[in-house]
């Protein structure tokens, strides 16, 4: 319970099809007069027959169960039982009882759809009442529970008819059009036809009649067909499709009355509804036009602007992959789109010393990169026990809570939870576009920044001298190329300052070449520490580097931070880290040979070691 509103968690997935939003939109409304608020985990991806392990699947792992009253799961449309078991047994675990539409678990309440008794109907009516003699069974998956369930009635009215039946007599479908399209194909490879093809599902029955008209064969004359599950499809196509109507606003009122009385106590409660028999066209009967204004009128709308969210949604894209900052790249869905969302991600993808996407990165804390409710465009920390953001403003207004989880190559890398202040189709229909376009926003930008990451890894390591830190000489001869093009440094004063270790051979010698190496790192972070930011400091070799400073700088005051920083290494070393230095400035002239420069300094850098040595003193 949430502000002392009931909360119902809704796992389910397509929410963006016309049956599904006709059964959420009722349920919404009606939960609303409840003063009951909605949360509605969805999955975009069929997981119970394409995959077992979809990371989709994760979204359900967003549940609050510490302050959810009931969870209602769509058993049919998940179609996958070990993932709905899991929602169950936590559910359990938390005390929170369980509501499964359309299926069969143990210690829950149901609400089903008598599929049974409705696809009973339309057999009969389709062996009984037209008599057809060769009928075959257009079926869903193999194994599947609810396919297996129709063959066995299809199975029954042939016997009570005294009609043999044979495996011959069924084809399988899967439920869908393009299977479907090609089962149907191969039966018409058969030197006999059947009379009619009853259907396991309406899209199987409109696929069917369309590959029977392909083929000069007509529906109802040549061959009768069913469908079942009443799509408003099946009352717009030609001809209008014989079904059972499962009505989803049925379905919603009743999802209503089961939670009533889990609520009173009976949290094992149990109710049936009745499918409606609609005889249509493809048997023969008269036509039935249920729905056909509306419909049409949806799907029209629903066409056209899927027409206009492809084009916007390319063009997003377009500029998501081309962005190298994640939150302009999101910015785009912003200010056109996304007007009612937040995206939540896993910190550590923002972390390029691993690959979220490539890596086995452990997951943590995570950060809201996207708030539409937000004026601020800056990430901020992700607190769990909220839920989402703002929560509170948006439960003022009633509706509800969808959310959906990132998948972006195999992984997932959070969620997006859409938050609408109304019930529209359309709304609805945009959501899986919407979070393809984050996904790809975001995992797009975490892959293309670790790129980079590694091009910047590599350039360092090739451009970089692997001691000290500083640029080779290769790197320098391209840098100063560079810098020396532009005209706007004709004039510039240059100042090179060249150092070399002194008594390199004598540390090695004596300390080992551990002690020489730590030598050369020092005198090289002195010169790079005590030059302006912006020199180009270099190991030119062994153990000499040099600085070049492009404009006005003191040189005494960068040699003196030299020689005092070398000063602090000698006492933490305990042995002397010194060095020989050789300065020249001038003006930059179009043209000027910068060796000639850099040959000035490091003779007079030399002209200091020879002093040195015949002194034996005056070193930095």
């Amino acid at each position: 319970m949430i502000n002392g509103k009931k909360i119902v968690a809704l796992c389910t997935y397509r929410i963006y099809g016309a049956p599904e939003f006709a059964f959420l939109s009722e349920l919404g409304r009606l939960l609303s007069e409840e003063d009951y608020f909605l949360f509605i985990y969805a999955m975009n991806s069929e997981i119970g027959i394409v995959e077992d392990s979809s990371p989709e699947v994760e979204v359900f792992n967003l549940i609050p169960y510490d302050k959810v009253d009931v969870v209602v799961i769509m058993n049919e449309k998940i179609k996958n039982r070990s993932v709905i078991q899991n929602i169950i047994d936590k559910s359990s675990a938390n005390d929170v009882p369980v509501l499964v539409v359309d299926g069969e678990f143990d210690h829950v309440a149901t609400v089903r759809f008598d599929y049974a008794g409705g696809f009973e109907k339309v057999v009969r009516h389709m062996i009984e009442d037209h008599k057809v003699q060769k009928p075959h069974f257009m079926a869903g998956h193999r194994n599947n529970v609810f396919s297996n369930e129709r063959i066995e009635v299809f199975k029954k009215v042939l016997a009570e008819n005294n009609m043999p039946f044979d495996e011959s007599m069924i084809s399988y479908g899967d439920f869908w059009a393009f299977p479907c399209r090609a089962a149907t194909a191969e039966l018409l490879k058969r030197k006999e036809l059947p009379d009619s093809i009853i259907c396991a599902n309406d899209i199987m029955a409109i696929n069917v009649c369309d590959v029977l008209k392909e083929a000069g064969i007509k529906v109802p004359d040549d061959i009768l067909v069913s469908g079942f599950d009443g799509l408003d499809e099946a009352f717009i196509s030609s001809p209008g499709i014989t079904t059972a109507i499962c009505d989803n606003g049925e379905l919603a009122h009743t999802v209503i009355e089961a939670l009533s009385n889990i609520f009173s106590g009976d949290r094992y409660t149990s109710k049936w509804i009745q499918p409606v028999f609609i005889p249509n066209e493809s048997c023969g009967c008269l036509r039935k036009d249920l729905h056909v204004t509306a419909a049409v009128g949806e799907l029209n709308n629903l066409f056209y602007h899927h027409e206009d969210e492809i084009h916007a949604m390319q063009a997003i894209i377009s500029k998501m992959l081309m962005s190298k900052d994640v939150k302009k790249s999101i910015r785009h869905l912003k200010e056109n789109h996304a007007k009612h969302a937040q995206v939540v991600v896993e910190k550590s993808c923002f972390d390029f010393e691993n690959n979220y996407f490539y890596d086995d990165v452990e997951k943590g804390d995570k950060i809201v990169v996207f708030d539409s409710y937000s004026d601020s465009e800056d990430s901020y920390a992700y607190d769990p026990k909220s839920i989402v953001p703002h929560l509170e403003e948006i439960m003022e207004a009633g509706y509800p809570l969808i959310f959906n989880s990132l998948v972006y190559m195999d992984k997932c890398p959070g969620f997006v939870c859409y938050s609408y202040p109304r019930r529209m189709l359309i709304d609805y229909n945009q959501t899986p576009n919407l979070t393809n376009c984050f996904e790809m926003s975001i995992g797009g930008y975490v892959v293309n920044m670790y790129q980079k990451y590694l091009r910047d890894k590599l350039q360092r390591m090739y451009q970089n001298d692997a001691l000290t830190g500083l640029y080779n000489r290769l790197a320098f001869r391209s840098i100063t190329s560079e810098i020396f093009s532009h005209e706007s440094n004709i004039g510039q004063k240059i100042t090179v300052i060249m150092l070399d270790l002194n008594g390199l051979k004598q540390i090695n010698d004596n300390l080992g070449h551990m002690a020489g190496d730590k030598a050369i790192t020092a005198v090289a972070t002195a010169l790079k520490d005590s030059c302006p930011e912006k020199a180009i400091c270099v190991r030119t070799g062994g153990d000499e580097l040099l600085s070049l400073i492009v404009g006005d700088c003191n040189v005494d005051s960068i040699q003196k931070d030299i020689k005092e920083k070398m000063a602090e290494y000698s006492k933490t070393y305990g042995f002397d880290v010194s060095a020989s230095v050789g300065v020249y400035s001038t003006i930059y002239e179009n043209g000027m040979d910068i060796n000639k420069v850099i040959n000035i300094a490091d003779e007079r850098m030399y002209e200091m070691k020879r002093r040195i040595k015949s002194k034996k003193s005056g070193s930095l």
